[in-house]
C-alpha cells in the first residue's frame, strides 16, 4: 500500500481524506463558507485524481477503490454538515432527502455485500451526479439559502446514478469497471 501512496493520483485522493477531519472542524464550528470551500477543493482534488492518473499511465485497481472509499466518507459526512449548518436544506425536503440517500446507500451496500467490496463503476450518470452534487453543496454552504432547483438536480442525479448502479450489480456477476452506462451493458448481454 505504502507504495501506492507514491503515485500522484493517489496522493490527491488522500489529501481529500485529510481534509475530511478539517471539514469536521470546520463544520462543528458552524463555519459553512469554510466547509463550502473545503468541499470545492475536493471537488477539485476528486476530478484531477482520476484525470492524472489517466494522463500518467497510473490507473491501478488500488486507486479506483481509494477513490471510491474516499468517496464513501465525504457523502454521508457532507449530509451531517448540512444537518448541521443548512438543517432546512434537507428537513424541507425530507421525504426526496430519504430516497436519494437511501438509493445511494442501498446500491453501495448490494456492491459490499455482493463483491465484498466497494463496486467501482465509473457510470457516466455518476461523474453528472458528482459535479451536480459538489455543486449543491457548495452552493449550499457558501452562498445560503440553498437553491431548490439545485437540490432537486442534485437528487435526480444521484436518485438515476444509484439505480443505474443498483440494476447493472445486480444483473451482473462480476464488476465491470469499464461499463459507462446500463445501455452498453444490455446490448453486450444480448
Amino acid at each position: 500500500m505504502i507504495g501506492q501512496l507514491r503515485l500522484v493520483p493517489n496522493q490527491l485522493t488522500a489529501a481529500r481524506l485529510v481534509l475530511l477531519p478539517i471539514l469536521w472542524a470546520l463544520a462543528l464550528r458552524g463555519d459553512g463558507v469554510a466547509v463550502g470551500v473545503g468541499l470545492a477543493v475536493s471537488f477539485s482534488l476528486d476530478f484531477s485524481d482520476g484525470f492524472v492518473a489517466r494522463r500518467l499511465g497510473q490507473t491501478s485497481s488500488f486507486g479506483s477503490k481509494f477513490d471510491s472509499a474516499v468517496d464513501a466518507f465525504i457523502g454521508p459526512s457532507a449530509i451531517v454538515w448540512l444537518l448541521l449548518i443548512e438543517p432546512s436544506t434537507i428537513l424541507d425536503h425530507l421525504p426526496l432527502a430519504i430516497a436519494w440517500f437511501a438509493l445511494t446507500y442501498v446500491s453501495i451496500a448490494v456492491g459490499l455485500i455482493k463483491f465484498r467490496r466497494f463496486a467501482n463503476l465509473h457510470l457516466r450518470s455518476s461523474r453528472v451526479a458528482c459535479v451536480i452534487q459538489y455543486a449543491f453543496l457548495v452552493d449550499a454552504f457558501v452562498a445560503p439559502p440553498y437553491q431548490p432547483v439545485l437540490l432537486y438536480a442534485a437528487a435526480g442525479a444521484g436518485i438515476v446514478s444509484s439505480l443505474e448502479t443498483l440494476l447493472l450489480q445486480l444483473a451482473r456477476p462480476r464488476v465491470d469497471e469499464h461499463l459507462v452506462s446500463l445501455v452498453p451493458a444490455a446490448r453486450r448481454a444480448r
